[in-house]
């Protein structure tokens, strides 16, 4: 039996073998683990970066060909009905419905009124001819009409003459896109209001009409429905859990998912968020960035997650389209990817330790065997089998050497 001095007192061979197997596959695992992980999650960042920045770029050369469309034909129009409004001996009369004749505190028009404006209402019904296919030509918008400083209006559809006849107090020369058209003297696009027609949030561009003496004679106006465009928003299959909006040039929501009129009334201020007020001092900085008509891409964060901001300029109608995604969803993968590196991590650490147990076991269980003979040789015992000489390495030559030690010895005790 051996003596309590002999016995190992620290750490065996074989663990230590096996503990600097397991370290060194580990180190080289994770290295490489962590090495991948990071250059993928750099790639997939950079490459959401510069896909958000070009659907954003894309989308906005779109809807900005489309308001410059708009713009063009809301000029075009003017220029028409300026003509129409020069002319002089127009006596042939459409009869359209679509002709609206003023507020008069209890009804629209009389026939005193209807004698007065007899020839506006002329020149009237000459513009709605034209404006008719102006609408019906183009996707984007849901209704075009004149309005006169005398408070006539046509519209483009007779349902809707019909259905704005039957509001309490429409005056046209006082709704909003009327009076910025008339005060700006240009071509304007107004923030979302409350569309007296279909009680619906619109947006107006609109343009004054004048006369030869160069005072104002009335303002056209198209307008689209903000519906359409949350519809063509929320159809983009962008990715990224990604959500898009509008803002105009003072930093208010024109177009976002889930935006309406709440309770608000045709004849009543349609107040929409203005985002520069925004506490989230992050995102406000990327807000100013859009007002200013700038193309990039920043992040913020919301609600304890990180968001992607990507924008460009409506320049024709001084707004900017913004793209927001979610930067978890952008490097999903690459946590995927982490996931499934822990796993073979975790099992090829196993298959170390297997690995390790065993070359340790191969290493000590030879130096156990020559350990027990020559404990048993330093206490007299000389009747000892030999061990197998199977091994060819360093051990296979320790073994022989100790092997013939023994024999040396039970002959030259043999002989005493």
């Amino acid at each position: 039996m051996a003596k309590k001095g002999n016995q190992i007192t620290g750490l065996s061979i074989r663990y230590k073998i096996t503990i600097i197997i397991v370290l060194l596959v580990l180190f080289t695992l994770s290295s490489v683990g962590i090495f991948v992980s990071i250059n993928f999650r750099n790639a997939l960042t950079a490459q959401a970066q510069e896909y958000l920045l070009k659907i954003a770029d894309q989308k906005a050369t779109e809807y900005q060909l489309a308001f410059e469309r708009i713009s063009d034909e809301v000029a075009a129009m003017v220029n028409y009905a300026t003509d129409v409004f020069a002319r002089e001996g127009i006596v042939e009369d459409f009869e359209m419905g679509e002709v609206l004749m003023p507020w008069t505190g209890s009804g629209y028009g009389s026939p005193e009124l209807e004698r007065q404006l007899h020839y506006e209402i002329l020149i009237m019904q000459r513009v709605g001819v034209v404006l008719k296919p102006f609408i019906a030509n183009n996707p984007h918008l849901s209704l075009g009409y004149l309005g006169t400083e005398n408070g006539v209006s046509i519209f483009s559809d007779v349902e809707a003459t019909k259905t704005i006849g039957q509001l309490q107090g429409y005056i046209v020369n006082k709704r909003p896109w009327y009076l910025l058209a008339k005060d700006t003297g240009t071509v304007v696009w107004t923030e979302p209001y409350v569309d007296a027609n279909t009680k619906e949030l619109v947006v107006t561009c609109a343009a004054p009409v004048y006369k030869k003496d160069r005072s104002v004679a009335g303002v056209i106006g198209f307008d689209v429905l903000l519906a359409t465009i949350q519809e063509d928003i929320l159809s983009l299959d962008i990715g990224y859990n990604s959500t898009a909006f509008l803002v105009d040039s003072y930093g208010k929501v024109l177009v976002r998912p889930g935006m309406t009129r709440e309770n608000v009334r045709w004849d009543e201020t349609y107040n929409t968020t203005d985002l520069l007020t925004s506490e989230n001092l992050e995102f406000r900085d990327l807000v100013e960035e859009m007002v200013n008509g700038v193309t990039s891409i920043g992040t913020y964060t919301a609600e304890d997650e990180v968001k992607y901001l990507s924008f460009a300029p409506l320049k024709s109608i001084g707004a900017s389209l913004g793209i927001v995604a979610s930067r978890s969803e952008v490097v999903k993968p690459a946590t995927r990817i982490q996931y499934a590196i822990m796993l073979i991590i975790g099992i090829v650490f196993i298959i170390a330790v297997i690995i390790g147990l065993f070359i340790g076991n191969n290493l000590t269980k030879p130096i156990k065997e020559l350990t027990m003979v020559t404990d048993l040789m330093s206490q007299g015992k000389m009747n000892l089998d030999l061990l197998p000489e199977t091994r060819t390495d360093e051990l296979g030559v320790l073994i022989q050497s100790i092997n013939r030690m023994v024999s040396s010895l039970k002959i030259a005790l043999s002989r005493r």
